[in-house]
């Protein structure tokens, strides 16, 4: 998990949007609602520029991947 840490915050966002691919392929419902989610919750957070902010929002990402690939 601490590598996972290490991602940049591009990779982490191109890494959810690649995740909703394999959860939800073509262009369902399913797949629309949550691509609007990952763009507005990496929108929300762009004004970011405390490093610690930052790291603790790339960690809520890391865990909302690791959330759906659990499931």
């Amino acid at each position: 998990m601490e590598q996972a840490l290490t991602r940049t915050s591009l990779q982490l966002y191109r890494d959810c949007l690649r995740l909703i691919g394999h959860i939800a392929p073509g262009g369902s419902a399913k797949g629309s609602a949550l691509r609007h989610q990952v763009r507005s919750s990496f929108a929300l957070n762009k004004h970011l520029t405390s490093p610690s902010e930052i790291e603790t929002a790339k960690a809520g990402a890391v865990r909302a991947l690791a959330n759906f690939m659990l499931v």
